[in-house]
């Protein structure tokens, strides 16, 4: 069957193999048509190119992630013919093209940012208000944002905003047409105006039928609603009339002179500007607010990146229509889908997209499953002892669960009592990590309860609110505060053991892995006795959907907060225990990979192959990957890194050695003391044993500069001493130093090179078995760029060089 599929040119919607490639301003198609790079897949035997995100992203964007634009094809990446010559290509030689698509958000900030700048300029009057996930009242029908170095009055008496006349780079609207040249400046940060605040930066001789233009835009909060659709079209449309207009008059002789000159006298009165700015759909404010007052909900917690409501069908059919085109006219053959557990509802987008595509699937591809004819992957966490839902239209995940179970049939699970000795002795004078080393369970609740009530308190808040709402119905839930419902959500969210439950609106209730989840949750919930045991009966109840007999309208706003909250439980859990906790627990660092748990110590072979085979029988066409662009560790280093398991004695004995020679290259620092601690030190000789360059007899410059990134990375990301909000320099560079003088130490060296040598050659044995593994077990083998020769990558942005 394959060899006839062969030979008449056609592609399998399964693909057999895929290679990753992270495609960017600095590796656009452009060079990888100039290297060949569809040869050199069908020469490595690869059947599909699988690649980073394709479409508009943020200018500069180093990952794709942040797209701007779903309509076009990111112009740093590629234009349309080279696109098309790069897909025509790949299929001469029979090779298909995966592509990576973001279906939970957008990047804004950028002038590019069609949608957003949108809503900026109009507001809840923007056709495009409901496209993102905005809690409009929580700040008076305006968006908040944070992007000021000083409060907004500071900023104004410092004279760093400006109303700018600024043609040569005018803003895009949503519908492609220009925004407008008259916008809002601070330094790099571009602000459309709202039309009905222009009249006072129009110089005196402008043309009066100009004013009486913007004069009659209408007002954005008259707009509000689906029946005012078009209210908001025709504002769009006033809008645009009256900035071509305006932008016919500039071009007369003398305007721009009159305009700077206007601007200029008013940009001098503060009380001028801010009134100006106080007109606006949005609130400008100090960057240091966004934690506790941001109203929209974000890709984890990152303030550029905007939720988008995918589950409304204008959003969902703009943002695959481009992806749709290229399903149809055969360019693109299958897709992978970027968090989906931040969706609304994922089974529903999964449903849509099916839908959507089954009509216009390419004949010449074979579809070898009906009911899923368009191959589709999702970047689904599962966390250990959980399964996809066989009842989801998809093909599979992207392999994190068997990365990690891959890697740890390398690890000696014989050793794990003397490994957790020797850790937990090592770190036992720090009281946090010697906490941690005992109970890492205990560190990731930890971790997520303090991420609440920083990184995601707006969140939070919108959660609590809308349980708050559920509750007041009934004579027992109204007499609990918010500040208690608060806590009982941060206790539930923190308790969650994965990323999310599936409830729906649709759906007859939890099923049989949902409630396993919430039996979970509430047990240790009330373990923990943090909540008054009445509310978290109430709340677990509404979780459960037990009492939605009351009234339909009960029923769909108890199910939209338990949908809420399911949005919430994903990202705490991914900071909280990715981003968190895997930089301070260091038991054996090549455990703390995504979707791995750092406390379990390796797999035995019959839980290997007892996987292997619920694999093939469930997911057989489901992807198998050892390294990706969002993995702490390549898959070598790691290798290296499991050595250490088959020789605790051995490892305990140098590692204890090189503590003392490297005693003396310590920094104190204030309140901490000698810098490192011993558990930062403990995985700074793990972090060299793996990552160290084979063959190497000294640091290179860059191998220092790689290191020094990647330990400043750790430290910031552990949220111990230091963060990326609130750094701490003297310990930051306390940590660079210690690390910088060793590897230049020739004592330490001596003693280094001996031990890692004879571990360099049993990680060769035991990456070389990993990948043999990968390629010959049931599942779909995938190869990072890069990964087909050796590499010893570490985090990002060090992998996706």
């Amino acid at each position: 069957m394959e060899a006839k599929i062969k030979q008449s040119g056609k592609i399998l919607s399964v693909p057999l193999s895929t290679y990753r490639v992270q495609f960017w301003r600095d590796f656009p198609i452009k060079q990888a048509l100039s290297n060949d790079l569809p040869k050199y897949l069908k020469d490595l035997g690869v059947a599909y190119c699988y690649s980073s995100p394709l479409l508009k992203a943020r200018p500069g964007s180093t990952h794709g992630y942040d797209v701007v634009d779903h309509l076009l094809i990111n112009p740093e990446i590629a234009t349309s013919a080279e696109f098309d010559k790069f897909s025509s290509e790949l299929k001469s030689r029979d090779i298909g093209l995966l592509v990576d698509i973001v279906p939970n958000h957008v990047g804004i900030g950028a002038p590019s940012s069609r949608w957003w700048m949108d809503v900026l300029e109009h507001g809840r009057g923007s056709v495009f208000s409901d496209h993102f996930d905005i809690n409009w009242k929580a700040q008076g029908n305006k968006i908040l944002v944070a992007t000021l170095g000083s409060p907004l009055g500071k900023v104004i008496e410092d004279k760093q905003l400006k109303a700018t006349w600024n043609e040569k780079e005018e803003i895009t609207g949503a519908d492609g047409r220009g925004i407008g040249a008259l916008q809002l400046h601070y330094y790099s940060n571009h602000y459309p105006l709202d039309p009905a605040s222009i009249l006072p930066l129009l110089p005196p001789s402008c043309p009066e039928n100009i004013r009486k233009l913007f004069q009659e835009i209408k007002q954005r909060d008259t707009l509000i609603g689906e029946e005012n659709e078009l209210g908001r079209l025709a504002r769009r449309e006033q809008s645009y009339e009256a900035k071509k207009a305006l932008d016919g008059w500039m071009r007369s002789d003398g305007a721009i002179k009159e305009m700077q000159s206007h601007l200029d006298k008013f940009n001098a009165d503060d009380k001028k500007v801010a009134e100006l700015v106080a007109q606006q759909a949005y609130r400008l404010a100090y960057w240091k607010i966004a934690s506790d007052e941001l109203n929209y909900r974000r890709f984890f917690d990152v303030n550029e990146l905007l939720a988008i409501k995918s589950e409304n069908k204008g959003v969902f059919e703009e943002s695959v229509q481009l992806i749709k085109e290229w399903i149809q006219t055969g360019k693109v053959q299958a897709l992978r889908l970027d968090h989906p557990d931040g969706l609304y509802n994922p089974a529903k987008f999964f449903k849509d997209l099916q839908e959507i595509m089954a009509p216009v699937m390419p004949k010449e591809l074979v579809v070898l499953d009906d009911s899923r004819p368009l191959f589709v992957l999702v970047e689904k966490i599962l966390e250990p002892g959980e399964s996809l839902r066989t009842s989801w239209p998809v093909s599979g995940t992207v392999g994190y669960e068997y990365m990690n179970v891959l890697n740890d049939v390398f690890v000696d699970t014989v050793k794990e009592n003397e490994m957790r000795r020797i850790y937990a002795k090592y770190v036992s004078e720090d009281y946090n990590a010697s906490t941690s080393a005992k109970d890492f369970a205990k560190l990731l609740y930890t971790s997520k309860r303090n991420l609440l009530f920083t990184s995601f308190q707006t969140e939070l808040d919108a959660v609590s609110l809308l349980f708050q709402e559920i509750l007041s119905t009934s004579s027992i839930g109204r007499d609990f505060s918010l500040k208690q419902i608060k806590k009982a959500i941060v206790e539930t969210v923190a308790n969650c053991p994965v990323y999310r439950t599936y409830i729906t609106q649709e759906c007859d209730g939890p099923t049989s892995e949902d409630n396993h989840v919430i039996d979970t949750t509430f047990k240790q919930l009330r373990e923990k006795n943090e909540v008054d045991s009445l509310l978290a009966d109430l709340i677990e109840n509404v979780y459960r959907c037990k009492g939605e007999d009351k009234s339909q309208d009960y029923k769909k706003k108890a199910r939209h907060a338990v949908m809420k909250l399911q949005q919430l439980t994903g990202p705490v859990m991914a900071k909280g225990l990715e981003d968190t906790s895997f930089y301070r627990f260091f038991l054996l660092t090549s455990l703390n990979e995504v979707g791995g748990d750092p406390d379990k110590f390796g797999l035995t072979k019959e839980e290997f192959h007892k996987y292997n085979q619920t694999r093939v029988k469930d997911w057989p066409h489901t992807m198998s990957n050892s390294s990706t662009h969002d993995t702490k560790r390549s898959e070598d280093v790691r290798a290296r890194i499991n050595t250490l398991s088959e020789i605790p004695d051995a490892w305990e004995h140098i590692v204890y050695k090189w503590r003392e020679m490297n005693a003396k290259f310590k920094t104190n620092v204030a309140g901490l003391g000698p810098v490192p601690g011993p558990n930062e030190e403990y995985m700074i000789y793990q972090t060299l044993v793996g990552a160290w360059p084979m063959g190497a007899k000294e640091a290179s410059e860059e191998f220092i500069d790689r290191m020094r990134n990647y330990l400043n990375k750790c430290v910031k990301e552990a949220k111990q001493y230091t963060t990326w909000v609130k750094q701490n320099e003297p310990y930051e560079k306390a940590v660079i130093h210690f690390m910088e003088t060793i590897v230049k130490d020739h004592n330490w060296l001596a003693s280094f090179l001996p031990f890692i040598h004879p571990l360099v050659r049993a990680a060769k044995l035991n990456s070389v078995s990993l990948v043999s593994l990968k390629l010959t077990c049931p599942g779909i083998p995938d190869i990072y760029q890069g990964q087909e020769v050796w590499d010893f990558s570490l985090v990002d942005p060090d992998n996706r060089r």
